[in-house]
Parts: structure tokens; C-alpha cells; sequence
């Protein structure tokens, strides 16, 4: 059975690596000192492959089968070729209009006035499928060959969850650096409270022994004054 659709996990390397050999690479290494341009040495066949590739002039570029963008950029839905069942405004708040000054203010206000709106929204969508899922019980149980068409529709709805849910993340990533922060912030603190105490500590213990060899100095002048220096016995 033919499988074209199946691609290897890690592909082998592209045939004309067996052209970078040491005495291709010494080869066009002293073209281009010669003064060689690009254009003249992709045209030696040994040597084609040796030419750095020009940079593209387009916005995506494929791997591995896939297509990836130069800029990371949050992709759409309808770029994805994925129909939208959810409004733009609820990923793009209506703030263009408010002045720099005010948007500050209004900054928080918004995010969780549209934070409410994708919640509407979601659980909208969730009730959604749970609906369509009855539906599609009932189109298997009486005419299963148009059960592609409600299968389609439930994976729709799914893919708009799951994007709607990726929307979160930027203020995910943002609350996790905070929280980050404040836990690296109240480690700090405990370590400069526990360096503080240790001071103390030896502070203390240093005015203890100066207090001690005062007291012991204090006491040998007092054995001094009482008990004279006995005099040596002369031969």
C-alpha cells in the first residue's frame, strides 16, 4: 500500500554534501580570492553547491516539511485557513482612540473587560461542541456518511478553543515573570535577614570577648596593686 503522505522524523542529509570536500573548499576559497563573483562559480558543477544561498525575500521559509515564519508573530485563524467563529475585537481591544496619557489608566480596565469577554466566549464555544457532539451521535445513528461534515465542525471549534486559549499566554508568560521575580525578591530578603543576623550574632560575641579581656586585665591590675613584686633573693 502506497503511503506518500508519510515523512521521516529526522531526514537524511541532502545529497550534495558530497561536494564540500577539502580540496572543493580550498578550491573555492582561492576563486574567491581571486576575485571570483558567486554568479561565475555556480555555474562550475563541483563547486555550485559551495555558493552560500541568497537570503530569502519572502516571509515564511519550510522545514522539515513545515512552514515557519522569519518574525515570530502571533498567527490568525483565517491566515492558519481556519474559519473564525469569534469576534477580532475580543484579541484586539478597542483602545486605539485613547490617548497616550489616558492608556495607562485604562490599561487594566480593558484587559479584564475583554479577559471577561473571552471567558463569555468560551464557554460559548464549549457548549458548543458538547451540542454538536449529540448531533453527530445522532447523524452516525441514522446516516453515518454525513458525519464527516459535523466532524469537521467539532474540529473547528476546537482549533477557535485552543486558539483562544494561546491568547492567554502573553499574560501567562508576563504573571509567571512577576511571580519569578517576587519569589527571587522575598529569596534575597531572606538571605540578607539571615546575613544581618549573623552580624549580630558575631557583633555580640566580639563585644563578649572584649568585655571578658577587659574584665581580665581589670582583674590582674587589681592582683598587681594588692600583691607587691616579690623581690629576688641576692646570693
Amino acid at each position: 500500500m502506497d503511503n506518500p503522505d508519510i515523512a521521516s522524523l529526522y531526514p537524511p542529509p541532502p545529497p550534495y554534501y558530497k561536494f564540500f570536500t577539502k580540496e572543493n573548499v580550498s578550491k573555492y576559497i582561492q576563486l574567491k580570492a581571486d576575485g571570483e563573483t558567486d554568479e561565475s562559480i555556480s555555474e562550475m558543477v563541483n563547486l555550485k553547491f559551495l555558493v552560500p544561498p541568497k537570503q530569502p525575500n519572502k516571509e515564511q521559509y519550510r522545514s522539515f516539511g513545515e512552514l515557519w515564519w522569519f518574525k515570530d508573530k502571533n498567527v490568525g485563524l483565517k491566515e492558519s485557513g481556519i474559519e473564525q467563529i469569534y469576534g477580532d475585537t475580543i484579541l484586539k481591544p478597542a483602545s486605539d482612540d485613547v490617548s497616550k496619557d489616558n492608556e495607562d489608566v485604562n490599561e487594566e480596565e480593558d484587559e479584564e473587560v475583554f479577559s471577561k469577554t473571552r471567558i463569555e466566549e468560551l464557554k460559548k464555544m464549549t457548549k458548543s461542541v458538547l451540542l454538536n457532539f449529540l448531533e453527530l451521535v445522532g447523524v452516525i445513528a441514522e446516516n453515518p456518511e454525513q458525519a464527516a461534515k459535523k466532524i469537521e465542525h467539532i474540529r473547528t471549534i476546537l482549533i477557535n478553543i485552543h486558539h483562544l486559549l494561546n491568547s492567554y499566554r502573553v499574560h501567562q508568560s508576563r504573571e509567571t515573570l512577576i511571580l519569578r521575580l517576587q519569589e527571587k525578591i522575598s529569596q534575597t530578603q531572606d538571605e540578607i535577614d539571615n546575613i544581618n543576623e549573623t552580624c549580630e550574632m558575631v557583633e555580640t560575641k566580639m563585644k563578649d570577648i572584649l568585655a571578658h579581656i577587659d574584665g581580665l586585665q581589670l582583674k590582674t591590675k587589681e592582683q598587681e596593686k594588692i600583691s607587691p613584686p616579690i623581690n629576688p633573693i641576692p646570693n
